[in-house]
């Protein structure tokens, strides 16, 4: 397992995308659209794979995620399914998502779904 990205749910992707970039240096990697959410991810040029995703829409306490890629998903999900840990899942790109004991919810995902949702790899690439 690996670090992949965190993401936080904003209210209006393109000011956040505005502040990200100017607050903190970040580049805008790719835009993009998933399970009906407009999505953004920046990045910083020192941390190859791992970015910042930010999800437009209701900000609602506890949507934010940590997410991680393996290329052991399988190995993975039959751990966390056989703990009734898995809360959702998007199917056709191999995604989960669970919980902790405090409820902050993880994705795992693996590598393939970087490159389906248009990314290189593991990296995202700008």
């Amino acid at each position: 397992m690996q670090f992949s990205h965190v993401n936080l749910r904003v209210s209006q992707l393109e000011r956040a995308v505005a502040f990200y970039e100017k607050q903190f240096g970040l580049k805008l990697c790719r835009r993009l659209e998933a399970d009906g959410c407009k999505m953004a991810w920046l990045r910083d040029a020192a941390t190859p794979g791992f970015f910042l995703e930010l999800s437009e829409g209701n900000v609602v306490r506890g949507n934010n995620h940590i997410a991680f890629i393996t290329d052991e998903r399988d190995k993975w999900y039959l751990q966390h399914q056989r703990e009734r840990l898995i809360d959702r899942e998007i199917r056709e790109l191999g995604i989960y998502f669970m919980h902790d004991m405090d409820g902050n919810s993880i994705e795992v995902m693996p590598q393939t779904a970087i490159a389906a949702l248009g990314g290189e790899g593991a990296a995202v690439s700008c």
